[in-house]
């Protein structure tokens, strides 16, 4: 599971005189994260690993509520839901008990993937900038903002995380997670709306 997000930059040029257009478009992408109240679209999820090998591709919807409810509710092929209210995660899979995790950072790195998704609507990831470097480029309708650890071996099995937005609007299109062995995970957002309500039940914790 992840998470991911999704992950942004803040500093990506240092010591220019003036602000840079790399620099203003990252500022104003941070803005409109931390104006975001509610966010939910439609979800594509895909892991990938090598070793030992698997492909699993699921869909469904994912739900934020600011400033700290995430749920990815997933109908396809199985049932999921991964619910995050606060520094409490639950897990619930199919016919499987219901799992419960405490969110935290471990030596300074997040414990759980979906920790990177729930920093991306909420700051922009600000929060763990120091523990990457970052490069920015930007075509005629999309930014793509590339994180590599500092310190790589510090972060394993993370190896980057590459998100790509839609520009002007700085809407997530995607988010992936490279992983060790050239694993990964990635999510593909599609019909997205900001700042509507949300039925509460979103986030309700699954039953046994």
């Amino acid at each position: 599971m992840v998470s991911i997000r999704a992950v942004v930059v803040l500093a990506l040029i240092s010591g220019a005189s003036a602000p840079t257009r790399a620099e203003m478009n990252a500022d104003a992408f941070v803005a409109q994260q931390l104006a975001t109240r509610t966010f939910t679209a439609e979800l594509k999820q895909v892991f990938h690993w090598t070793f030992p090998p698997k492909h699993v591709v699921s869909s469904g919807r994912i739900y934020y509520q600011a400033p700290d409810r995430l749920a990815l509710i997933f109908t396809n092929p199985g049932t999921e839901s991964v619910i995050i209210r606060g520094e409490d995660l639950y897990i619930k899979r199919d016919q499987q008990h219901l799992a419960h995790h405490i969110l935290q950072d471990r030596d300074d790195k997040p414990t759980q993937n979906v920790q990177f998704l729930l920093a991306f609507f909420q700051n922009g990831c600000t929060n763990y900038t120091h523990l990457f470097n970052a490069t920015l480029t930007q075509s005629n309708a999309a930014l793509t903002i590339r994180l590599v650890p500092k310190h790589m071996a510090k972060m394993l099995p993370l190896r980057c995380v590459t998100n790509v937005l839609d520009w002007p609007g700085f809407a997530i299109q995607s988010m992936r997670i490279g992983l060790l062995w050239n694993g990964y995970i990635t999510y593909e957002f599609s019909q997205a709306t900001r700042n509507q309500p949300l039925d509460e039940a979103a986030f309700a914790i699954p039953k046994e």
